[in-house]
Parts: C-alpha cells; sequence; structure tokens
C-alpha cells in the first residue's frame, strides 16, 4: 500500500500512463480512469510493474458521456472515502468537428467531464486534505494552446470552428477551471493547479488534420518523452507545498515552475462565469 492516492484520467497511455509510473515508483497508490475495460486492465499491469509495492486500481467512464462519469464518480468514492491528488488528465486533439448536447465534442470531455468528474469526488479530495497529509490536489492538464482560445465560443455549436482553435478552447477552459476551483475551495483542504506539459511525443494529435496536424508532424522528433512532459504534473502531486509556493494555489505550471498567463480572457470574472454556465450539467 502506498502512503497517498492519486486519480488519474486518461492514464493508459502517454502523459496520464507515465504519471501514473512516476508516482507509482514515489509510492503512491494509483486509481486510473480509462474508457475501456482493456484499457484500463493493461494499464493497471503496465502501471504494477513500476512499483509491485502499491495498489493499482482502475475504473471505466467516457468523459463525453456523463452518466458513466457520474456513475464512476460514485464507485470511486464508495471505494475511495479520501483522494490524496486528482489529475484530469485526459484530452485529445479533435481530428474533426462533432457535438455533443450542441457542444463541441473536445471542449464536453475535457472541460465539463472533468468538471463532473472533479465536483463529485470533492468529498473524497476533502477528506483527504484535512487530514495529515496536507492539502489535496487538483490538477488540470492544460497547455500553451489557450492562447489561442476564446470564452465567447464556449458552449456555443459554431460548425465552421477549427479544430485548431476547438483545442485551443479547451486548453483556456481547463487553465480556468482550476483558476476558481482554487477560489470557490480556498479553506477547504483542497488546492488546485493547471499545467502545460509542453510538445510531448505521444499519439496525441496523430489524426489530426489541417494546420496544427502538420506542426505535429514536423515537430515530433523536436517533442519531448512523455516522461519529460509529465514532470510538472508529478511534481505539483508530490512536492512539498513549500517548494510549489502557497501563493500559486491556483496557478498555471510549466516546467515545475508558476508562468505567466497571456488572454485577455484569463480573469476572475471569466473563471466565475465558466463555473456557473458548467454547473447545470453536474
Amino acid at each position: 500500500m502506498g502512503t497517498k492516492t492519486a486519480l488519474i484520467t486518461g492514464a493508459n497511455s502517454g502523459l496520464g500512463l507515465a504519471t501514473a509510473k512516476a508516482l507509482a515508483q514515489r509510492s503512491f497508490d494509483l486509481v486510473l480512469l480509462c474508457r475501456s475495460d482493456q484499457k484500463g486492465r493493461a494499464a493497471q499491469v503496465d502501471v504494477q510493474k513500476a512499483n509491485p509495492a502499491v495498489m493499482v486500481d482502475y475504473f471505466i467512464a467516457d468523459l463525453a458521456d456523463l452518466d458513466s462519469v457520474r456513475r464512476a464518480a460514485g464507485q470511486i468514492t464508495a471505494k475511495y472515502p479520501k483522494l490524496d491528488v486528482l489529475i484530469n488528465n485526459a484530452g485529445y486533439t479533435p481530428a474533426r468537428l462533432e457535438f455533443v448536447d450542441g457542444i463541441e465534442k473536445s471542449f464536453y470531455a475535457s472541460h465539463i467531464g472533468h468538471f463532473v468528474l472533479t465536483h463529485h469526488l470533492l468529498d473524497s479530495l476533502k477528506a483527504a486534505g484535512t487530514g495529515a497529509n496536507g492539502p489535496a490536489r487538483v490538477i488540470s492538464l492544460s497547455s500553451a494552446a489557450y492562447l489561442g482560445g476564446r470564452t465567447d465560443r464556449f458552449f456555443r455549436k459554431i460548425d465552421d470552428l477549427s479544430t485548431t482553435f476547438a483545442y485551443c478552447d479547451d486548453k483556456l477552459a481547463n487553465l480556468l477551471f482550476a483558476r476558481e476551483l482554487a477560489r470557490r475551495t480556498a479553506g477547504q483542504g483542497i488546492v488546485s493547479y493547471s499545467v502545460h506539459p509542453g510538445a510531448v511525443r505521444t499519439q496525441f494529435g496523430a489524426d489530426t488534420p489541417g494546420f496544427l496536424g502538420k506542426i505535429f508532424s514536423l515537430a515530433g522528433p523536436l517533442m519531448r518523452t512523455p516522461d519529460k512532459g509529465a514532470q510538472t504534473s508529478v511534481f505539483l502531486a508530490s512536492a512539498p507545498l513549500k517548494s510549489i509556493g502557497e501563493r500559486n494555489n491556483g496557478g498555471y505550471f510549466a516546467d515545475s515552475a508558476p508562468k505567466g498567463t497571456y488572454n485577455r480572457d484569463i480573469n476572475d470574472e471569466k473563471a466565475a462565469w465558466l463555473w456557473e454556465k458548467t454547473m447545470p450539467f453536474v
């Protein structure tokens, strides 16, 4: 058994799998949230090899299917009344525009799915965060693509939206969610951060068409390995709070350090608006 328990979404490949292995090596018990039983079982075996002494469990959910998210969250909280770390890692670059309930699908999964999951895990996070291990940590994977995001596109069905800008909007939403979560849970045993992992060499974006797809293809040899890309998430999950900086709650991190943000839509008003707009999905 490990010293703390961390839940990671999208943990069966790429950054999520690398993060899970790194935390297992740091004696965390791992709960993996994957889209299928086959992927979950394979990831469980892979992560267990990183440290046979820790517990590795998995649950199944599709973040674009909120019923499955709620069901998985209920199963997780029943089995794990305390969660020390939640890493909202899952995400993808859309190969084409698809819509769920009139909302672009990658935004629906990356933002709304993670919002609903986090909301239903709050009691487990608070229970762990007010204990001896210190505050629970919620880490949301964003990216520098937030620079191209715009909140006035959120929740709208825009048929001619480029997949590049769809991805940028997802990442802006992830950053704003982390910021507002920190404000809403202040003093309740939870801290929240967003992360830019860098350009990582995984299957992420492999099917992306157009300009963004060409960038992924050309930049492949220059990209970071998943292990390197996972380092900031691992740092935020495992480092002493003093090393992270208590005043950096709600902050945006890259290369294991807080960074400034440069998008006029990143402010308290927009973060609060996004939270209220997403609450009805819970």
